[in-house]
Order: C-alpha cells, then structure tokens, then sequence
C-alpha cells in the first residue's frame, strides 16, 4: 500500500509506516535527510490547496502526523482527490477542538478542565490569577501544536487574532497515548513532556520531546495507570475515535487535568514502538478496522526512554552528518543547512536507561555534543 503522511515533521511516521512493508510519501516542512532515504517527499506549503500538492502521487490512503486537529477540513480535500484517510471521522475530529465539547466531556468523566476564555473585542480581563493559589493566565492558539505561540498573559494585553486565555495549571505535563475502535480503547504508553527545556535548546513553551514512561512512586503507579486507562477509554468512547490518539494533561500530585485532544498518531508513539517493539501504523490499520491488541500492564514501569528535539541556540551549520544516523539521531538536516537560532537541530533517541533523571541527563549531553559538531 502507497501511504501519504502529512504533518509538520512526518519522519517518525513514515518510518513505521515503511517498517509495517509499505511505501510512505511524506508531505511536511524538513524533508530530512533520514526521511528522504526511505519516502518520496514533498514540501508542505500551506499556501497551495492540498488537492493540488496530492494529485499525481496516486495513494491507496493517507495518515496524518500533526495537524488534523487544526485543519479537519483536509479529510474532505484527501477523500476528494481519491484517497482513503485513515483516521477518526470529520465529525470527531472536530469534536476534539471544540473548547465547549471538551468542557461537556470533563464534566461528563470527572477529569479536571483548566478555566477558558474567549475576551471579546475591547473587554477588560485581568487573568486566572489566584483560583486555588497557584493559577495565573495564558494566552493559546485555537489552532495550536508543539506549544508554538504559547505565551504567559499580560493583563491589559491585546490578543492577537485565533488566540485565547487558559489557566495554567502547576504540576508536571504528560500526554498518553492510546489505540481506540470507536467505543473502547488500550492505552499504549504515559510519558512526561518536555517544553521549555534549556539543556536542549528550547525557549518558552516549545515541545521538545517525551521520556516514557511517566515516572511516578511505585506505590502509585498501579492507582495512575487504571485511571489513565479509564481516561483513554471514555475519551474514545465519547468522541468515537478510530486508529491511534493521543492526549495531553497536567498532573498536579492529585488530579489531572486535561488540555487537549490529539486524533493522530502522536509523537509519543516513536517510544512505545522502541519499548515494546511493536509496529504503531500496523496497529493503527488495525484499530480503525475494530481490531484492538491486548490491554499490556504496567506501562509506568521502567526502563526508560526519550526522545529530545535539539533546537539551536544560536545561529549554526550543520556538519557532515553522515553518521548521526547511526548515533540514534533523527530528522537529521542537510549538511551545511543553515539552522538558525531557535529552530531544531535534529533528534536524539536514547537507550533504555534507569529513570526519567538519567534519560534528560543523557539528552542534555547528547544536546551539547551536537551544539559543538555544529560549531558552537
């Protein structure tokens, strides 16, 4: 089967899909090295109809890595021009964005839901600040993903257009990972996320990678895990998701919180498919098709794995990088490709290791080596 994958970055996608004894075509921004070696590719262009960059690659079905949420509309461009999406329905996916639906579901489940707003045009609102003594404000993007945009709120600031106000909840961000068929759902994998993280580059509220499993104290885990899995379930259930999702939360020490809703195959995956190894597209074939795998216990238990987005620091060159491949990094750039301050670099993959605190010590280093090979 001749898959498309379309997303921002559509390397870790693509992979499985070729590991799974397909042929991926990629449409996403990088067109890496690595992704190259195993896709025909074409550039993402937002300025041009979907239909138009699609026609001609004559697929048998198509799979997103980012983006749907933002656009469901794509699913009728796609389906239009022939080719089979596989993923939830148009329906669904919308329902994952809708701030209303994602309140009513909240309410419905027991999950806690951070306050949102949408200010009119001229109101006054001076933030979240205060609710339980450790809340304030921030300003988001409707069309959000990887934390682009993410800012804290200024009261009295303007919002820009496609922009509104959360309350930013304390605790530790996490996302899980689940296979659904409509009604039910397996839970695939918990892990923590990284934004922000100086020791790998990234500035603000940007996404730069996962360390699975979610590290919690062994006396806690069992209690976590059948409540992450109830969670994946009546998601599934109440938007009627198909294939592989995702989700992201904030776990407080007491509850979570639940942010957002992804209808795709999420990053995340890349490490259960390096925990478990397991193949996600042949399991999301399966999923939407009703068939779903055995339910695997324990997920929060070690060893441990990450994946860090590297983002330069400054304005830097990629060497030769012939041999990254080979020293577990991805989304490899061209050599002598310009990477300017603030974009990725590359990612880096780790080995199984003891704890969450070992796996972010090894990214760290591997984040100072690849800052020297590029001339830092």
């Amino acid at each position: 089967m001749k898959v498309l994958v379309l997303g921002s970055s559509a390397r870790a996608v693509a992979e499985s899909v070729a590991r799974a004894g397909h042929e991926p075509v990629a449409i996403d921004s990088f067109g890496d090295c690595d992704l190259k070696k195993i896709a025909e590719w074409r550039k993402r262009d937002k300025a041009r109809p979907l239909g138009e960059i699609v026609s001609g690659l004559d697929v048998d079905g198509a799979v997103f890595a980012s983006g749907i949420e933002n656009r469901p509309e794509t699913i009728l461009e796609l389906e239009e021009n022939g080719a089979r999406v596989l993923c939830s329905s148009l329906e669904s996916v919308r329902r994952c964005r809708d701030h209303g639906e994602l309140e009513k579901f909240c309410q419905k489940s027991g999950l806690s839901r951070p306050r949102t707003r949408f200010p009119s045009p001229g109101e006054v609102f001076s933030g979240f600040s205060g609710f339980s003594g450790h809340f304030d404000t921030l300003v988001k993007r409707i069309k959000s993903g990887a934390g682009i945009g993410v800012r804290e709120w200024v009261p009295g600031s303007r919002l820009r257009d496609g922009e509104y106000l959360q309350e930013r909840v304390g605790g530790v961000p996490f996302s899980i990972v689940f296979l659904a068929d409509g009604k039910d759902a397996v839970l695939c994998g918990a892990s923590r996320q990284l934004a922000g993280e100086p020791a790998l580059g990234a500035g603000g509220f940007a996404w730069c990678g996962n360390i699975m499993p979610f590290e919690r104290k062994e006396s806690e885990r069992d209690a976590i895990e059948e409540e992450l899995r109830r969670a994946a379930r009546e998601i599934a259930s109440y938007f009627g998701l198909r294939g592989a999702a995702g989700a992201d939360f904030m776990y407080d020490g007491g509850r979570l919180w639940l942010l957002e809703i992804n209808p795709r195959i999420s990053a995340s995956f890349e490490l259960v498919e390096l925990l478990y190894g397991v193949n996600i597209f042949s399991l999301h074939l399966g999923a939407i098709e009703g068939r779903l795998p055995p339910e695997r216990r324990g997920i929060l238990n070690g060893p441990f794995r990450g994946k860090g987005i590297i983002y330069a620091p400054a304005n830097l060159t990629a060497p030769d990088t012939g041999a990254w491949y080979n020293c577990a990094r991805r989304d490899i750039p061209r050599p002598g490709s310009l990477l300017p301050e603030g974009a990725p670099i590359c990612t880096s993959l780790t080995p199984p290791l003891a704890s969450d605190a070992d796996v972010m010590a090894y990214l760290a280093g591997e984040a100072e080596k690849i800052w020297k090979e590029c001339g830092l």
